[in-house]
């Protein structure tokens, strides 16, 4: 299975376009799920995200059998109606036109992730990024190495406490610098972030302060991070 998560500028005023968008995709579910079919695509949740200056950006996860580039050039070569709206509509939105100048660099670098073993139906989805502080997309690397896999069973512990079921941290590579885009689910993810915001316990405390060596002050994860914005979310029957 493969998974994705990436982030993309919203053009200033574009907001509702996201909405848009998004309610389309749902008033043809049909064309939707058929054109998500033949990317091999089984789900997909999206985010709108105000940052600290003003600015919009929009988030995206999902699940499949294919790479994320794979998947766009699916889209980009298709003729269905509702992949070229799709197309078309995400260039307004992001200002990156897609069919001439798709998006260049690496895809999304998943770093770390964890799951309940018993998987089970899907929960609430939560998504964020957050800009990684130049030159400390390594030091981020070990640091997810070791929280995921080294310490993997105290991250259990602490995210099942808190009603989290699925964790996925990604690495996006973009002109901006590096940003990191992070999926949580749960049965209350919003609320399991409230609770790890809070929490004091020694691994919970280790996994913040590393935090803040990676990301820049004004990524407190001392403090709740602010309820994104689900515009969209969809999970194969």
């Amino acid at each position: 299975m493969k998974k994705y998560g990436f982030v993309f500028p919203v053009q200033p005023g574009k907001d509702a376009l996201v909405r848009e968008i998004s309610g389309e995709l749902r008033r043809r579910l049909p064309e939707y799920e058929e054109s998500r079919r033949r990317a091999s695509v089984s789900l997909e949740r999206a985010y709108l995200q105000r940052n600290p200056d003003g600015s919009t950006a929009v988030i995206a996860y999902a699940e499949g059998e294919r790479s994320f580039g794979e998947v766009l050039g699916i889209y980009l070569s298709s003729d269905a109606p509702l992949d070229r709206y799709f197309i078309d509509r995400n260039a307004e939105v992001t200002g990156i036109d897609f069919r001439n100048a798709p998006p260049s660099g690496p895809e999304p670098e998943l770093v770390g992730e964890w799951a309940e073993a018993e998987g089970g139906a899907r929960k609430r989805g939560f998504a964020f990024a957050a800009p990684l502080q130049p030159g400390k997309t390594d030091t981020g690397r070990r640091f997810a190495q070791e929280a995921y896999v080294v310490r993997g069973a105290e991250l259990a512990q602490s995210r099942r406490e808190k009603g989290i079921t699925r964790e996925a941290v990604f690495v996006n590579q973009t002109a901006m610098g590096d940003l990191v885009v992070v999926y949580v689910e749960g049965g209350d993810p919003v609320e399991g972030n409230r609770l790890f915001a809070a929490s004091q316990t020694p691994f919970d405390r280790w996994f913040k302060d590393r935090c803040r060596e990676i990301f820049p002050a004004y990524v407190d994860f001392d403090q709740p991070v602010p309820a994104n914005e689900e515009v969209f979310s969809w999970v194969r029957a």
